[in-house]
C-alpha cells in the first residue's frame, strides 16, 4: 500500500536496524540510548515504527517492513497489538499497572474485522445468500431512500472502517507504548518525570524521517490517495469490463432486450473477477484476493471507484485528517497518563480497579471525539448509510442488517446477552419494526448519542472485568495469538 519501506534491516537487538534512530552503533539497547542522548522526537519515532511495524510484514529478500495490505488483515493485527499492551503492561510493571482501554478496543476491533466480513459476504458476494438486502425489491427500497445501492453503502462503510480503524490505531498505539516502554523501570516502578515531559513532545513533523514519511504515505492521506486516483483512472481491466456495455441492447422481444443487457453484464463479471489481481496492487478496497466470489464484481467495483473518488475529493476530510496525523497531545492523553501514575501508585485492588475504569473512559473521549469523529463520523454520506442500516436492524430484529453491538469474545458472535452490548436496542420486535417506520432512533454518528453508548460498553465491560476476568482474559488471549508479536518480550 505505501512504497516506503518502515525498516532498514532486522539485525539490531530491537529487531530493526539502529540508523532508523538515527544515532550511533555504540549503544545496541534503546532503552540504553535513551538514558544518554536519544531526543524525546526520536523515541517517538521508535513508538511510533512499533505501531508501523504492528500491521506490516517483513520481506525476505530486503528484510524491509512493508503495510500489510488487507484492512482485514490489519484488524485482526490491530486487534492482536491492543490485546497485548494490556498482557505486557501488567508484565513489565510487575502487576502494578495493566492498561485497560486496550483490552476494550481488543474486542472492539475484532468486531470491526467481523464487519469487514459481513460487509463482503452478505452484501457484495451477491447472491441468493445476501437476497434480503441485495435483491431487486431491498435494492430499490435502498435507492428510494438515499439514492445509492446496497454496494455502495457497503463499500461505503468498508472504507471508513478501513480508514478510521488504522488511523486510530496509529494515533492511541504509541502513546501507550511509549509509556510502557519507556516509562516502566525494570523494578517495574514509573519514570514519572520523563513520562511527564515527554508527553508533551511527541510531533509527527520531527520523526525520523524514515518514520515520518511512512506515516505520510499510510492508506487514505492525501500521497495514497493520489496514487490511488492515478491508478484508477488508467484501470485496463476496468475498462475493458465497461466496453461490454457499449452496444445498448434493443428493448424489444419477448425479454425487452433484458437478455442481451445481462448477457454483457456477465461478460463483465466475469472479466473484472478474472483480471482484477493483474492490476489492483492493493489500491482497491476489498483488496484482489476477494473478488473471486463476488457475483456482480463489475457493479461492485464501479461502487468502489465512486466511493474512493468521493473520499479523494473531500477536501475538508483529507485536512481533519492530517490534522489528526500530526498526533497532537490533548487534555484526555495527558489525564491518561496521570491515572496510570496514579494506578502504579495504588494497592487497593477496587481502588486501581477505579483508575483503571477512569483511564478506559478518558482514552475513550480521545478515541471516539479527537480521533474518529473528525476522521469518519462527520462525514454526512456515512452518517446517511449508517442511520438507514441502523434503521433496518431494528426493524428486522438484526435478520436485514446486522445491529451495531460490541460482542465481549473472540467469537464472531454470541447468544449470550450478558456478552454483547447493543447500540440503541428496540423494546420488542414491533415496537422496533415502528419506531423504525417512525425514525424514532438514536445515531451513532451523533457523538452525544454514541458517547452514551460508549459509556454503556464501559460499564458492561467494567462488569464483566469484575466478574468474569478469567473469562475476558482467555478470550483476550486468543486474540492476542492473531498477531506476530513477540510475547516473551
Amino acid at each position: 500500500m505505501t512504497d516506503t519501506p518502515f525498516m532498514a534491516k532486522d539485525t539490531a537487538q530491537d529487531g530493526r536496524e539502529i540508523e532508523v534512530l538515527g544515532t550511533c552503533m555504540t549503544q545496541p539497547a534503546i532503552d540504553a540510548r535513551h538514558e544518554h542522548d536519544i531526543p524525546p522526537a526520536l523515541v517517538w519515532s521508535y513508538a511510533q515504527e512499533e505501531a508501523l511495524i504492528g500491521v506490516s510484514e517483513q520481506h525476505a529478500q530486503d528484510q524491509c517492513y512493508r503495510l500489510l495490505p488487507d484492512a482485514e488483515d490489519r484488524a485482526r493485527r490491530i486487534a492482536a497489538r491492543y490485546a497485548g499492551l494490556y498482557f505486557k503492561s501488567a508484565r513489565k510493571s510487575l502487576g502494578k499497572v495493566q492498561f485497560y482501554w486496550p483490552a476494550l478496543a481488543a474486542f472492539v476491533v475484532k468486531d470491526i474485522a467481523e464487519a469487514y466480513r459481513f460487509d463482503r459476504e452478505g452484501v457484495l458476494e451477491g447472491g441468493w445468500d445476501t437476497a434480503a438486502r441485495t435483491s431487486l425489491v431491498p435494492s430499490l427500497v435502498s435507492e428510494g431512500l438515499s439514492g445509492a445501492s446496497p454496494y455502495a453503502h457497503a463499500m461505503r462503510v468498508y472504507a471508513a472502517l478501513a480508514k478510521g480503524n488504522l488511523w486510530l490505531y496509529m494515533d492511541i498505539y504509541p502513546w501507550l507504548y511509549f509509556f510502557m516502554r519507556f516509562g516502566m523501570n525494570k523494578d517495574g516502578s514509573l519514570n514519572e518525570a520523563r513520562l511527564r515531559d515527554h508527553v508533551t513532545k511527541r510531533k509527527s513533523t520531527e520523526y525520523q524521517q524514515q518514520s515520518r514519511a511512512a506515516v505520510e504515505q499510510l492508506p487514505f492521506g492525501r500521497p495514497w490517495l493520489g496514487r490511488q486516483q492515478a491508478r484508477q483512472a488508467k484501470d485496463a481491466v476496468y475498462e475493458r469490463a465497461s466496453r461490454y456495455f457499449n452496444t445498448p441492447p434493443v428493448w424489444a422481444g419477448m425479454d425487452g432486450g433484458y437478455g442481451a443487457h445481462a448477457a454483457a453484464a456477465s461478460q463483465a463479471h466475469n472479466h473484472i473477477k478474472a483480471n482484477i489481481a493483474s492490476y489492483d496492487d492493493n489500491y482497491l478496497l476489498p483488496v484482489s484476493k476477494y473478488w473471486s466470489k463476488i457475483r456482480e464484481a463489475f457493479y461492485v467495483m464501479d461502487e468502489a471507484r465512486r466511493e474512493l473518488t468521493r473520499i479523494a475529493q473531500d477536501g475538508a476530510a483529507l485536512e481533519r485528517l492530517e490534522k489528526v496525523a500530526q498526533f497532537p497531545v490533548t487534555g484526555e492523553i495527558q489525564k491518561t497518563y496521570e491515572y496510570l501514575i496514579s494506578e502504579a501508585r495504588e494497592s487497593r485492588p477496587a481502588a486501581k480497579a477505579a483508575i483503571q475504569l477512569n483511564e478506559l473512559k478518558i482514552i475513550a473521549v480521545q478515541e471516539q471525539l479527537n480521533i474518529l469523529q473528525p476522521l469518519i463520523y462527520d462525514d454526512k454520506k456515512l452518517k446517511e448509510t449508517m442511520d438507514m442500516n441502523h434503521r433496518f436492524a431494528r426493524m428486522s430484529q438484526g435478520l436485514m442488517t446486522t445491529k451495531y453491538r460490541v460482542i465481549y469474545s473472540a467469537a464472531p458472535t454470541t447468544d449470550d446477552p450478558e456478552l454483547q452490548t447493543v447500540f440503541d436496542p428496540p423494546s420488542g420486535f414491533w415496537s422496533g419494526a415502528w419506531d423504525g417506520i417512525r425514525n424514532r432512533q438514536q445515531s451513532l454518528p451523533n457523538p452525544d448519542d454514541r458517547m452514551k453508548y460508549v459509556e454503556q460498553i464501559a460499564r458492561d465491560f467494567h462488569r464483566l472485568m469484575q466478574t468474569r476476568r478469567s473469562y475476558m482474559d482467555r478470550e483476550l488471549r486468543t486474540i492476542w495469538g492473531w498477531g506476530d508479536e513477540n510475547k516473551d518480550e
